[in-house]
């Protein structure tokens, strides 16, 4: 009886990592039968096509740069590549260039009612600069407009709780 239950437990903890998995939109690692087809079909197509087709697989990224590479939509595993040069398959790959320079945005005014009900009209400058390339083009649509977003959540909620009238 007791051999019996970690087994079941053993199922149970592999079917709820599955679902959660799934859940979360995780892809199973590994390539299925037509990526791993298309792949030997592209490198042999490079082989057979090189002093040509070498000039259309490397790719050159700056030092201020990331390159993520898709493959057939898929984010490859690892981390972003760059700076340097990056070998990808021109007909499986795409690639996405990133700047990680330090940025700024400039938020317009807006305005916050603090405890002490005074109205302030405030704008800001925010610098800012990427640190994770992938995290940021797989998550993220426009990060401009979610920054402006959270600087200004962020200075209203600061200044709501202060008091600048002195009684």
């Amino acid at each position: 009886m007791a051999l019996g239950r970690p087994s079941v437990f053993w199922e149970q903890s592999r079917l709820n990592t599955v679902m959660l998995d799934f859940s979360l939109g995780v892809k199973s690692p590994g390539l299925g039968i037509c990526e791993w087809l298309l792949t030997i079909l592209s490198f042999l197509f490079i082989i057979m096509t090189f002093p040509i087709s070498v000039w259309f697989c490397m790719k050159v990224v700056r030092e201020y740069e990331r390159a993520i590479v898709f493959r057939l939509g898929h984010l490859l595993p690892g981390r972003a590549r760059g700076p340097g040069l990056f070998f990808f398959l021109p007909c499986l790959d795409t690639y996405h260039k990133i700047d990680l320079r330090l940025k700024t945005l400039e938020i317009p005014f807006h305005q916050v009612v603090t405890k002490d009900m005074v109205t302030l009209e405030i704008d800001a400058v925010c610098y800012y600069r990427l640190e994770n390339a992938s995290l940021l083009l797989t998550t993220l649509t426009s990060i401009s407009s979610a920054i402006q977003l959270l600087v200004q959540t962020t200075t209203k909620r600061l200044l709501a709780h202060r008091l600048f009238c002195r009684r």
